[in-house]
C-alpha cells in the first residue's frame, strides 16, 4: 500500500471519529449525606469515580436548618452531575441510569439521592 493512500485512509477514518455525536445526561438532584460518618468532600469524589460520571459540583441546601457539613448528620446538598455514556459498550439505558442512582445511594455516608428535575439529555 502507498504512504499517500494509507495517509488517506487515516483522514477518512479521523473524519468520521470526528463527525461522531456524543449523548450527555446532566442530573441535577439533592443529596443528604451524614458528615458524621464521612466528610463530604470524600463522598463528592466517591460519586465522581462512578463509570460515566465527568462532573460533580454541590451547592448548599439549607432545608434543615444546617448550613455547615463539618459533623452534620443530616447535610443536604443540591448536586449536579453529568454523565457520559461512552464506557457503557451497549449504550446507556434506563436500567444503567437506575443502576447509577442505586450506586449514588450505596456510598458510605448518602443517606439518600432524590432528583429535583427531570433527567437533561443533551447530544454534544
Amino acid at each position: 500500500m502507498k504512504r499517500s493512500r494509507l495517509i488517506e485512509i487515516i483522514r477518512e477514518e479521523l473524519q468520521l471519529v470526528l463527525k461522531e455525536e456524543s449523548t450527555q445526561y446532566n442530573i441535577e438532584g439533592l443529596l443528604l449525606t451524614n458528615t458524621e460518618e464521612r466528610p463530604q468532600k470524600d463522598i463528592l469524589s466517591d460519586i465522581r469515580s462512578l463509570p460515566g460520571i465527568t462532573i460533580v459540583s454541590s451547592k448548599d441546601y439549607d432545608l434543615s436548618g444546617e448550613t455547615s457539613a463539618f459533623s452534620n448528620p443530616n447535610y443536604y446538598t443540591v448536586i449536579k452531575i453529568k454523565v457520559d455514556p461512552h464506557p457503557y459498550p451497549n449504550g446507556f439505558t434506563d436500567e444503567d441510569l437506575q443502576q447509577l442512582f442505586t450506586d449514588i445511594r450505596a456510598i458510605k455516608g448518602v443517606r439518600n439521592f432524590k432528583l429535583n428535575k427531570s433527567i437533561e439529555k443533551k447530544t454534544v
